[in-house]
């Protein structure tokens, strides 16, 4: 075989493996349906989820649109139908429209210059694999200010990076701040927007106060990379189960506080919580890493997707009254003043518990009730519904803008 012959074998074996990687990317999802729940629906889908025959995609509010896997959708019809629950079906197969919409996305896509030692920035016009992130932070040490450290490994041996940022002067500091992101697979946004506060942080930190800062862009690394590989609404980590085809565990339901309260125990469902409070590296990583700065946080944010909501605890209880709840609320609606002043774009001040659902074991929760951290708060991000957890890239920026200037207007409130 001539050198030309065996380039063009070699070039032909490339692109036809590529071809079955693009093809193959969502095949996890095929058969899978969005449906619209419409009616009366009351607890329907929570109660559904929890048995693991249903995906309930917005968690900010009970709107009703869920996603059915293909083994579930005639035991889901039957019941909703027993339960006088009516249905609209919104896409017939996810894994056709995610294979259209990914194939729109390439054609407008602009290149963004990211290798090992020259990753200058973020992206903005599309969302970074895992090592992308990694080449990033690992940038982001040039700085002097900055410093990064592995905080702990994943089952899949991916390191959980945490940034400290130290103030412009350290020996008059007001606290610490701690952010988390990525917690849940499918929320990439919140990745996104997290680094770009990151860029802020290093640059502009100093205006707004001197405070120690601790962020984790990408806490589930893992379940990222699948849900971009396989699954693109991936939400649990990667954790072997004792059932082979039901993998991972809800991470923001796995602490040690309130644990399993209203949780199931199905290994199945998408908020799965563990065999026990704190049984995943991830989480334990976070809780170790949260507890040896305990004592100078002042806030804790937590970043998730999607509904415009600044949730305050607590979430596993809807008659429970967290401490210093009516200032969580003042201080957070200065967050919602700042988004909509800048931006436009509406935030709400909710309770987790009281104005959603009960949700336990999560950050937030721990972080008040274990560490005793006075702000804790969760931001669920853009948008309300429309695109959800398939937000496209070009709401990374703007999205970014509005949770720095919120940012601000928290930290001149708490400091």
């Amino acid at each position: 075989m001539t050198v030309m012959a065996l380039s063009l074998v070699i070039l032909s074996l490339v692109m036809s493996a590529a071809t079955t990687q693009a093809s193959t990317r969502h095949e996890a999802l095929r058969g899978h349906q969005i449906w619209q729940l419409s009616g009366d629906i009351g607890a329907v889908p929570l109660d559904l989820m929890q048995k693991g025959l249903l995906d309930v995609l917005d968690h900010s509010r009970i709107s009703g649109k869920v996603r059915v896997p293909f083994q579930s959708l005639e035991e889901a019809r039957r019941i909703l139908q027993e339960r006088g629950v009516a249905y609209e079906i919104l896409i017939e197969d996810l894994a056709t429209f995610l294979e259209d919409q990914e194939r729109r996305t390439k054609e407008s896509a602009k290149t963004e210059c990211c290798d090992p030692n020259a990753c200058p920035r973020p992206f903005t016009d599309s969302y970074m694999t895992f090592e992308q992130m990694e080449w990033f932070l690992k940038l982001c040490e040039s700085s002097p200010r900055a410093t990064l450290a592995s905080i702990g490994k994943t089952s899949e041996m991916r390191d959980i990076w945490m940034v400290h940022l130290r103030p412009p002067h350290p020996e008059e500091t007001a606290g610490a701040v701690w952010v988390e992101a990525g917690i849940h697979a499918r929320e990439w946004i919140s990745s996104a927007v997290t680094l770009h506060l990151l860029v802020k942080l290093l640059q502009d930190g100093g205006d707004i106060g001197n405070f120690d800062a601790h962020v984790v862009p990408m806490a589930n690394p893992d379940g990222y990379e699948y849900s971009r590989m396989y699954n693109r609404f991936w939400r649990k980590n990667r954790r072997k189960t004792t059932k082979a085809y039901c993998l991972g565990v809800d991470l923001n339901r796995n602490w040690n506080f309130h644990y399993g309260t209203g949780a199931p125990d199905l290994e199945c469902s998408e908020v799965f919580k563990g065999t026990e409070s704190f049984s995943e590296p991830e989480t334990k990583a976070l809780r170790d890493a949260m507890t040896r700065v305990k004592d100078w946080l002042k806030l804790v944010l937590c970043l998730h997707s999607y509904g415009q909501r600044l949730l305050y605890p607590w979430g596993y209880s809807k008659n429970d009254e967290a401490p210093h709840t009516d200032d969580l609320v003042r201080v957070g609606k200065k967050f919602v003043e700042a988004a909509q002043n800048c931006c436009n774009t509406s935030y709400t001040v909710s309770n987790v518990a009281a104005d959603l659902y009960v949700a336990s074991g999560t950050t937030q929760d721990w972080s008040k009730g274990v560490l005793g951290v006075k702000y804790t708060y969760t931001i669920e991000l853009r948008d309300k519904g429309e695109y959800g957890f398939l937000l496209g890239p070009n709401n990374i920026l703007p999205c970014s803008e509005e949770v720095w200037t919120g940012f601000q207007a928290l930290m001149k409130k708490i400091l």
